[in-house]
């Protein structure tokens, strides 16, 4: 819940500047009489286009905390758009870039529960990213189909997993963050939202990314779902 209240904050924080900004000159324009009907327009359509994507983010929020434990169709896609929906000002804050290379696959099961996982993913990534020093912060995004399966590929160039960790990191109350910072839960209950609510399977691997000519070490999430055909 916590981490949810910090994605909203992020979220809010721009579309909430903008609007104090254009009130604001506003009023000083009409305090210097230099206000006239074309800057009141424009300055009116930013603050309601703002003001529109408040409200998209309380939608998308509400839909999210949703309990649906009924499985039904939606898409790769979509189920990224509104997973990035809601936390994608948090990776833009810390310059973390994020490449997608996602095909439209169906899928049959719970699209909020994958929504948590991919969060979860993403989050750690997030995480680990922010403690370098390197230039260039990337996550790879990937989809792909085979046969009757849909791959879900999420990697970072944040310097893999630890060869004495990555055996242990789907175990229950394992974590690598301070107490304070984590419960050791997340990547426990993903998994078992992939394998026991889904029917599909997760592994972690570390990898490298080439990015403007540099190699860089990173750790790769499989996820391996049965595709609406399954």
């Amino acid at each position: 819940m916590g981490e949810m209240i910090g994605n909203i904050a992020h979220q809010w924080r721009q579309p909430l500047s903008l609007i104090s900004t254009v009130s604001s000159g506003i009023k000083m324009q009409k305090e210097f009489g230099t206000l006239n009907d074309k800057d009141l327009d424009e300055s009116v359509d930013a603050i309601t286009k703002a003001t529109k994507h408040l409200s998209k983010t309380i939608d998308d929020f509400q839909n999210f905390f949703k309990p649906n434990k009924t499985k039904e169709k939606f898409t790769t896609t979509d189920v990224f758009e509104k997973s990035l929906s809601l936390i994608s000002a948090q990776f833009k804050a810390k310059s973390i870039d994020i490449e997608k290379n996602i095909d439209k696959i169906e899928i049959f099961g719970l699209e909020n529960e994958l929504i948590q996982v991919l969060i979860n993913i993403l989050n750690n990534a997030r995480d680990e990213l922010v403690k370098k020093e390197q230039k260039d912060k990337l996550i790879v995004i990937e989809t792909k189909q085979t046969k009757n399966r849909v791959k879900i590929i999420i990697t970072d160039n944040a310097g893999g997993v630890s060869t004495k960790i990555i055996n242990k990191i789907f175990e229950p109350y394992f974590s690598t963050k301070k107490e304070q910072q984590g419960t050791g839960i997340g990547l426990y209950m993903s998994k078992e939202i992939i394998t026991k609510h889904m029917k599909g399977n997760i592994k972690v691997e570390n990898s490298t990314i080439n990015i403007k000519g540099n190699s860089y070490k990173g750790a790769r999430f499989t996820i391996t779902l049965p595709t609406i055909n399954d």
